[in-house]
């Protein structure tokens, strides 16, 4: 519940920054350079914010990532009010949200085993059911919200909505002994060390690499969505904004989804099923003109995404060790989040130079790719 509130007020926060930007420029180039932002500190600062999570009292680290995110959001209608908001500061707040953001999510992650240590993919599928509810409420609800408020007044709601994973920390027990305070030199150790145990791990790896082609395959699809419904299909808001709400709906169902097919089949042979159920979603859109065809594609595949990860998180858990999962989680996320910006941004060059329904098939191409790791490396085996 503390998760769904604090959820609610990030797609608040997601949907109020671009209103910001651009009421602040009138810069289109602004508004999608602010996505940059939300990526590269996890590239530059995730083995580090690994070292943190597993150096640093989880508990404790989760109440003053949430407090101090918090107060970053509420900085910005208060610089506003104040007459002293530029440009800056918004990139600036952003930067540094977003790497609070990884050490709070990377801690959940590393506190669902102490738990509920015999049930990782009932407890991961709940937190993703929490997310996905979250993720298509929350763009409804924000849009009605400034609209009435404006964007400036929503960051307040989205300030306030820390709360709710606050409250709940403060109830919580520790988890686990903090070590000692790490210089700079045992940091960079401790960065070496997870990237040793991720390299050596085939299992670990292979699912990291899975994920960075995957997210290269999806964010160039997802990126060229809303394009090739206004142009190419030349869909009206209503129709466009059904397609959208099939993929929402897709992550739910892939969260429900998760517990039950893990306990009627093995996951070695479940993983790349799925993995095949969303390349063959991606390939109907590359070769349906219905105008439904995006949104079951990517029902489809959302659907497959969100069971995978589910379930591999589970598998993470179980196979890395409780002092080492930040780091290796940290470099796992490097790998798997600098493929979304180079995936987006291929798609939308090969959309400008032939039909958008190229970039579905290379999402196709990506996630067949996907299957291919799940079968020749110890993945076939689980």
């Amino acid at each position: 519940m503390g998760m769904f509130i604090s959820r609610l007020g990030d797609s608040l926060f997601t949907f109020a920054i671009p209103w910001i930007s651009y009421k602040l420029t009138q810069s289109g180039i602004v508004m999608g350079s602010m996505y940059a932002v939300s990526v590269m500190p996890i590239v530059l600062f995730g083995p580090v914010v690994g070292s943190m999570v597993d150096r640093w009292e989880r508990k404790k680290l989760m109440i003053i990532t949430d407090s101090s995110r918090a107060l970053l959001v509420a900085l910005i209608p208060l610089l506003h009010f104040a007459g002293v908001l530029q440009l800056w500061h918004l990139y600036a707040i952003s930067f540094v949200l977003t790497i609070l953001s990884l050490m709070f999510d990377v801690s959940i992650v590393a506190i669902i085993p102490s738990l509920a240590p015999k049930q990782l993919t009932r407890a991961n599928a709940s937190y993703q059911l929490t997310n996905q509810i979250a993720e298509l409420a929350g763009p409804l609800l924000a849009g009605v919200i400034i609209v009435a408020i404006g964007g400036f007044n929503t960051l307040w709601l989205d300030a306030v909505s820390f709360a709710g994973t606050l409250v709940v920390l403060l109830l919580m027990p520790s988890f686990g002994k903090p070590k000692s305070i790490a210089s700079l030199s045992q940091i960079f150790k401790d960065i070496g060390e997870g990237f040793k145990w991720l390299i050596r791990s085939k299992i670990n790896l292979s699912f990291s690499f899975q994920a960075m082609i995957g997210n290269f395959g999806y964010s160039a699809a997802f990126g060229v969505l809303m394009f090739y419904l206004l142009n190419t299909l030349h869909l009206n808001t209503q129709q466009s904004s059904i397609n959208y709400t099939l993929l929402g709906f897709g992550g739910i169902i892939g969260s429900l989804l998760a517990v039950p097919l893990e306990k009627r089949f093995r996951r070695g042979i479940l993983i790349p099923v799925l993995l095949g159920i969303g390349t063959i979603g991606f390939l109907f859109a590359s070769v349906s003109h219905f105008w439904l065809a995006p949104g079951i594609a990517f029902f489809a595949v959302t659907v497959c995404n969100v069971a995978w990860n589910t379930i591999v998180t589970s598998v993470r858990q179980e196979t890395i060790p409780a002092d080492m999962i930040g780091r290796v989680l940290g470099f796992s996320r490097v790998l798997t989040r600098l493929a979304m910006p180079l995936g987006a941004m291929s798609g939308a060059a090969l959309s400008g130079w032939t039909d958008p329904r190229a970039v579905f098939a290379v999402a196709a191409g990506a996630k067949i790719l996907e299957v291919v790791i799940a079968l020749v490396t110890p993945i076939r085996k689980l």
